[in-house]
């Protein structure tokens, strides 16, 4: 929508039954089937001038298709190198070790991280470095793939779960309920997730959205996280802040690797002081990319000029004048009568409400799976807390 606005046409490719479809400012839709042909002649179809991932998959099937076009399609390959920014950098930026081990190179603050190889390496790790830690796994998003661990038992468990290939029944309801087969591939292969190990930051979670092209940054939008899903889950409700190293590490990052198009970094802001830390980089559009909050907070016309070779809109339109942003309808489904929909500038698209109808539907194998869902974060909250030394009672 807002390429759209921006006065780009707008293709894209989705699974069947995508909230995407629903909007009135696309002009095409392709249908992703599962499988990397589908991209691929989604591409082939639109011809489109600049390609945008939207979630981790879209973004590692764009890399594999570069990879794959090199000598086949050199034109496919440059358009996606167009897109994204230089190929010889995308290995770096899908590992989150490998990508703050160069963020720390260029001055930017990062927590001790490094890859687990196995159980022997988590074990040196763990040697050596005090708990609490994070365990991670690339690849996933919405905090689906982080365990914080409190004791060496909590860390392997994790490192076994992280590290294993997509369980059967997730693989089933993704692809029977949720009509989306991207599990389908790594299951059947038995393909394991790179695995890593994080040292925990005490402090308030923030984020920040970015433009760039070949390299420069356009604008970029930071915000603390005021309220999530779940823990370390999506953010719900932000507040905008302006944080220098934020915007310092965005600029950094974008010249370091020629980067183009949109990304995103997640930070934790020390309680202590005041540092922030870079945790990791979403190489893709990201959740409030398309908010327009006046000059230097304004991503997708600066990008649409710099596409076209015209001049930026200097008009910056600013849609509220309030510091504290409801993002729809993540906190709506998060909490129906949270005071956040009516205090902060809910970000509704009215204008569209074929998308919000869509948005608000109750789905087949919603009430089911989410209910297990919130069952198993539960139940691991609960376990993590009865292993903890704090939770043991103490001995006279």
């Amino acid at each position: 929508m807002a390429f759209g606005h921006a006065g780009c046409a707008v293709d894209a490719v989705s699974p069947r039954g995508h909230a995407i479809t629903t909007t009135k400012l696309l002009r095409r839709w392709f249908r992703y089937n599962g499988f990397l042909d589908s991209i691929r002649s989604a591409i082939q179809k639109a011809k489109p001038d600049l390609i945008i991932p939207c979630d981790d998959y879209a973004t590692r099937s764009l890399h594999r298709l570069r990879e794959q076009s090199v000598a086949t399609n050199p034109a496919l390959a440059r358009l996606i190198e167009h897109s994204l920014g230089a190929s010889q950098h995308h290995a770096v930026l899908r590992t989150r070790a490998s990508l703050l081990a160069a963020a720390r190179e260029l001055g930017i603050s990062v927590p001790d991280t490094e890859i687990l190889t196995s159980k022997q390496a988590l074990s040196a790790w763990l040697s050596a470095h005090p708990l609490p830690a994070y365990i991670k796994a690339d690849g996933t998003s919405g905090g689906v793939g982080v365990r914080l661990v409190e004791t060496r038992d909590q860390a392997e468990r994790a490192f076994d779960a992280l590290s294993s290939p997509p369980g059967v029944l997730r693989t089933i309801k993704r692809t029977l309920v949720d009509k989306d087969l991207r599990l389908l591939s790594p299951w059947l292969h038995r393909w394991r997730p790179v695995v890593s190990v994080q040292k925990v930051i005490s402090g308030s979670e923030a984020n920040c959205a970015a433009a760039c092209w070949q390299g420069r940054l356009l604008a970029c939008i930071g915000v603390e996280v005021v309220q999530q899903e779940e823990n370390y889950g999506p953010a719900t409700v932000v507040r905008l802040i302006d944080n220098p190293a934020m915007l310092a590490a965005a600029e950094k990052i974008a010249n370091r690797f020629q980067l183009s198009g949109l990304f995103g970094l997640d930070f934790m802001i020390e309680a202590a002081t005041g540092t922030a830390y870079l945790l990791e980089m979403n190489a893709r559009s990201t959740q409030t990319c398309h908010l327009e909050l006046g000059p230097g907070r304004n991503l997708i016309r600066p990008l649409a000029a710099a596409l076209s070779g015209s001049s930026a809109d200097t008009s910056a339109r600013n849609v509220t004048d309030r510091d504290t942003v409801a993002l729809f309808p993540a906190e709506w489904k998060r909490d129906p009568g949270s005071p956040y929909l009516t205090s902060a500038y809910h970000d509704v698209p009215w204008e569209e409400p074929g998308l919000v109808r869509d948005c608000i539907k109750r789905r087949l194998g919603d009430r089911g799976w989410m209910s297990l869902k919130k069952w198993r974060a539960r139940k691991a909250a609960a376990e993590n807390a009865a292993d903890s030394p704090s939770a043991r009672p103490e001995r006279n």
